[in-house]
């Protein structure tokens, strides 16, 4: 358990989109078979999620995660554009369980 902890912690990856208008930025990427999802973390069980929604707009996957203070959910989200995708939101304490419960987020779908 501790080498896989280390490992995600060596290779921490986010996005970051900068535009003159407005900027947006991903927290975390996880790469996960060929797909790159991407995780925020909020400090609270709300928020508006711009910045997801955006990366979600251009990935070629419908899957995302959140870590906040909630409970375990699927919400079948939509961005402005349009696109569905699938977002897992997931109590902080599950954070080192990220791979599986991404597992378990794909075969959902």
């Amino acid at each position: 358990m501790t080498s896989r902890r280390f490992n995600a912690l060596s290779s921490l990856n986010f996005w970051v989109r900068e535009k003159k208008q407005s900027s947006a930025e991903v927290d975390y990427i996880w790469p996960f078979e060929g797909k790159l999802i991407p995780i925020e973390v909020k400090s609270g069980s709300e928020g508006k999620l711009k910045s997801l929604q955006l990366y979600m707009d251009a990935a070629p996957h419908n899957m995302a995660l959140r870590f906040y203070a909630g409970g375990i959910s699927i919400t079948n989200a939509v961005t402005p554009n349009g696109k569905a995708f699938k977002l897992l939101n997931l109590p902080y304490y599950l954070v080192s369980q990220t791979e599986q419960y991404i597992k378990w987020l794909e075969e959902q779908s």
